[in-house]
């Protein structure tokens, strides 16, 4: 453990870091359920094997695009923190 206020610092954006990683993760995970389910819409089969054409199917429905737009908020909020942590 560190006994100065810099390394202290330091472990705290380092947790800050790994938390973030996790919740990523279960974003991740959401995600991938909410194209399980939506992929079982009639109006995908017409999109399926076109991943651009997919991915719009997708990002068309508020949930998904939601959890999406939460995870590309995380990674900002963790690279602004990694900023962070490189200057100490």
């Amino acid at each position: 453990m560190a006994g100065n206020t810099r390394g202290k610092l330091k472990e705290h954006f380092e947790g800050f870091h790994r938390n973030v990683d996790w919740a990523l993760h279960h974003i991740a995970k959401s995600a991938t359920l909410i194209e399980a389910s939506l992929s079982q819409l009639p109006g995908f089969q017409e999109v399926k094997g076109d991943v651009k054409k997919e991915q719009a199917f997708f990002m068309q429905h508020p949930m998904y695009k939601a959890v999406t737009s939460l995870g590309e908020g995380l990674q900002v909020f963790d690279g602004l923190g990694q900023d962070i942590y490189k200057r100490l």
